[in-house]
C-alpha cells in the first residue's frame, strides 16, 4: 500500500495536536499517523454510535500518551477518505483528551459536533 497521505479537518484539529501538553505527547501523536500512514490505516480502532455523538461509524480511534505502559489519556480520531475499503487519505478530525462525559466537552462529542452528527438541536 502507497503511503496515504494526512489531512486536517480543520484547523483545529491542527491546533489541537500542536496544543498537546508535552513534547512526548506530540512525538507519540505522530507516531501513531505515521504509522496509520505508511500502511497500517485500520490500526485505530472502530468507533460507534452513541446518542450523546451521533453515528461515527466512518471514523477510527488512537490511544496514546507520554509512556506505553500507562492507560492512554489521549485520542486521536481520524477516518479513512473516500473510504475504509480503498483509503488514499488520512483525515485527523479531532485529537485531545478523553475526559469523563460531563467534565467537559468529550472528545467523542467534539467530534460529532465537527462533523454535524449530533441528534437534536444544539
Amino acid at each position: 500500500m502507497a503511503r496515504l497521505p494526512v489531512e486536517f479537518f480543520d484547523p483545529t484539529a491542527k491546533q489541537q495536536l500542536l496544543d498537546l501538553p508535552s513534547k512526548e505527547l506530540k512525538r507519540r501523536a505522530l507516531e501513531l499517523l505515521a504509522e496509520v500512514s505508511k500502511g497500517n490505516p485500520k490500526l485505530g480502532k472502530p468507533c460507534g454510535f452513541a446518542f450523546s455523538t451521533g453515528n461515527l461509524f466512518d471514523c477510527r480511534k488512537l490511544y496514546f500518551d507520554e509512556q506505553r505502559d500507562m492507560d492512554p489519556r489521549y485520542r486521536i480520531i481520524y477516518r479513512l477518505l473516500p473510504d475504509e475499503d480503498e483509503p488514499t487519505q488520512v483525515e485527523v478530525i479531532r485529537i485531545g483528551l478523553k475526559v469523563p462525559y460531563g467534565e467537559e466537552e468529550q472528545i467523542y462529542r467534539q467530534v460529532g459536533r465537527a462533523l454535524d452528527r449530533l441528534l437534536g438541536s444544539e
